[in-house]
């Protein structure tokens, strides 16, 4: 039995009142209006030894140019910085509140600015950016986490598990005229090349219930593995499916918090491409190139609606169980650990090859004769293997925290990748916790995707250097260091 917990909850709008980048694809969007708000929600949880304080954010990558401006504004006696959790839900809908974005970080910073579209020209004249839009956000992270320490009060916690068909693998592979088979994120299957899926999807819903001492229900917490990318395309403002999942749970249970948590799912999204292949067969291809907006034969706030419910069923069916479970004083343990995993690294001809690719661009390319958005985004992979060899010459390894809580008999793992699903089951698998939470895309870093052996034979993004930072042994290494590091808060 552990001490008293004590709980607090805030949520804020972060959504921009302005125009701003729409972030999670290569080309270049500005949002054209607001579908929907954008959340940012604080739970924490304490008692006299040790607290967690869990920041999750409807934005496609958690902060991290912010994230130090943001501990350093906290004047909280008694928050323990170190342990601050972000995370996101990675909607592809939003914006990082920053001046820099894959154009300014990729293109224009190797290319050059006036060898790329001008964006001058393209940005709306009011657009929200640069210093302006991160003050924006900092000041409102930083009145929510104030928030969420000052209505603190005795509550307890309950968990349990169920499902919901939310996540699909998006990496469909085809045989080639060899006879070897190549894996493509957001390939069309409705061609007879196709021979099935890379991998396998998870369709687990994990949830934490937070309750006052009168046993009312005052938040909860709910994982799911899965990106919130039904809207990815578009350009406009979208929580995407947590918009409706939370307003779904609130139908039911009332205005209680909804915090957001997405688990290992960078082989996955939420729509189901053996079904939407028959009839988008060309706009796959164009989704895949990251080059333009494409209008999928889709009805997507039909979709959003559709898995808002399921998530919110979910949570429905564990709560009769959760609600006579609760329990004031868990045992409840937060530890910190420092990881180093390898970074991935390309070979010399990969990077002459890449280097000559690069060169002749920038060559054949000047402010009088720009390239055009699709030309430049080709140059994506190229220039990220020429990056890539100049970082491996001065750094071998990726450096970044892991946050591993217990808390009863549940557990929370986090990881800064877009994590395939086969490590989560891994670390699940192996946990000593009656229900392990893997979040990825937190540990307040960011270390792009992290493929399997699988994913690095089929090929395709997500699964090359230039988009991902650490390979299969990285992922081995931080499995491993996961388990052992759970299992010792559970005595194993």
């Amino acid at each position: 039995m552990g001490k008293p917990l004590t709980i607090g909850w805030a949520q804020t709008d972060i959504t921009p009142d302005r125009p701003v980048y729409v972030i999670g694809q290569l080309f270049t969007r500005f949002s054209s209006y607001v579908h929907d708000p954008l959340t940012a929600t604080c739970l924490v949880i304490e008692n006299e030894d040790d607290q967690v304080t869990f920041v999750s954010l409807d934005m496609a990558s958690v902060p991290t140019a912010q994230i130090p401006r943001i501990i350093d504004r906290l004047a909280i006696d008694g928050l323990d910085p170190d342990k601050v959790c972000f995370c996101v839900t990675h909607t592809h809908n939003a914006t990082q509140f920053t001046a820099e974005t894959t154009r300014t970080r990729y293109f224009e910073a190797y290319l050059g600015t006036d060898r790329c579209p001008d964006r001058r020209i393209l940005e709306p004249d009011d657009i929200l950016k640069d210093e302006e839009a991160e003050e924006f956000l900092i000041t409102r992270i930083v009145d929510l986490i104030t928030d969420a320490w000052q209505q603190r009060a005795p509550g307890g916690i309950s968990y349990g598990q169920d499902y919901a068909a939310v996540a699909f693998n998006r990496r469909p592979q085809f045989r080639k005229d060899d006879g070897t088979r190549e894996s493509r994120m957001y390939g069309a299957c409705h061609v007879p090349s196709f021979t099935g899926l890379e991998g396998s999807s998870d369709h687990s819903a994990l949830m934490l219930y937070t309750w006052d001492l009168d046993r009312q229900l005052t938040g909860i917490l709910v994982n799911i593995p899965c990106p919130a990318q039904v809207c990815e395309l578009q350009d406009f403002i979208t929580a995407d499916y947590w918009n409706d999942a939370r307003a779904e749970i609130r139908n039911v249970f009332g205005q209680v918090f909804v915090l957001p948590l997405c688990g290992a799912a960078g082989d996955q999204n939420p729509l189901d491409l053996i079904r939407l292949s028959r009839h988008n067969e060309e706009t796959l291809r164009i989704w895949n190139s990251q080059q333009k907006a494409v209008h999928r034969n889709l009805d997507m706030t039909r979709e959003c609606a559709a898995i808002g419910r399921r998530i919110a069923d979910a949570v429905s069916r564990v709560f009769d169980t959760a609600r006579n479970q609760i329990d004031t004083r868990p045992v409840f343990k937060h530890e910190r650990i420092e990881l180093s995993v390898p970074i991935r690294r390309v070979t010399e001809e990969m990077y002459g090859e890449a280097k000559q690719i690069v060169e002749d661009a920038k060559e054949a390319h000047g402010p009088d004769n720009r390239l055009t958005e699709p030309e430049m985004i080709r140059l994506f992979e190229p220039i990220g293997v020429v990056n890539r060899w100049a970082l491996q010459q001065s750094k071998e390894t990726f450096d970044f925290p892991v946050f591993l809580i217990r808390i009863g008999q549940a557990a929370f793992a986090t990881n800064p990748f877009e994590l395939f699903c086969e490590y989560g089951f891994r670390i699940r698998a192996r946990s000593n916790a009656e229900q392990t939470f893997i979040v990825q895309l937190s540990s307040n870093a960011t270390g792009s995707y992290l493929p399997t052996e699988a994913a690095v034979a089929g090929g395709s993004y997500g699964a090359k250097p230039v988009s991902s930072l650490v390979g299969p042994d990285g992922g081995d290494t931080l499995v491993e260091a996961t388990v052992t590091g759970l299992n010792k808060l559970f005595g194993g």
